[in-house]
């Protein structure tokens, strides 16, 4: 398998043949992930042994989680479904990021790409997932009260 170039233009440009003509590549946020989650596992063992096998372990089931997750809320019809796998893919956004701390200061090419996509993709799952929830009004009034026949 040929990795994707760490230019992630040049990978959002020709989309992967598992997802040409899915309307899921129109979104910003899973093309970022799905860019990360290809490269990680080997991104992450170019750091030898200067970080533990377990970090760099958990640190590449975090970033995969991103756009596992995002596949699947994207793919449930009703809101609520789409709402809890966003905020696990938040989750794992966030985990990925502590992750990433974890694995210290060790030189580490792609560290602020994947810094800054992490980033962009937090910012849009907050967005989407600020979009999808109920006020608090409508949360309270719930479904309309019907008159006894």
């Amino acid at each position: 398998m040929t990795l994707p170039p760490l230019d992630f233009a040049s990978y959002e440009a020709a989309p992967p043949a598992a997802y040409d003509g899915d309307p899921i590549w129109r979104t910003r946020m899973f093309r970022m992930a799905t860019f990360l989650s290809s490269r990680c596992s080997t991104d992450a063992a170019r750091l030898g042994t200067r970080v533990s096998l377990d970090t760099a372990h958990q640190f590449v089931r975090a970033v995969s989680s991103v756009a596992a997750n995002i596949a699947e809320g994207y793919s449930r019809g009703g809101t609520a479904d789409r709402l809890r796998f966003y905020t696990y893919a938040l989750g794992s956004v966030r985990e990925a990021l502590a992750w990433m701390d974890a694995l210290g200061d060790a030189p580490w090419e792609p560290r602020e790409v994947y810094r800054d996509l992490l980033v962009q993709i937090r910012r849009q799952l907050l967005t989407a997932i600020k979009s999808m929830r109920p006020t608090l009004g409508e949360a309270r009034r719930g479904a309309p009260k019907r008159s006894p026949l």
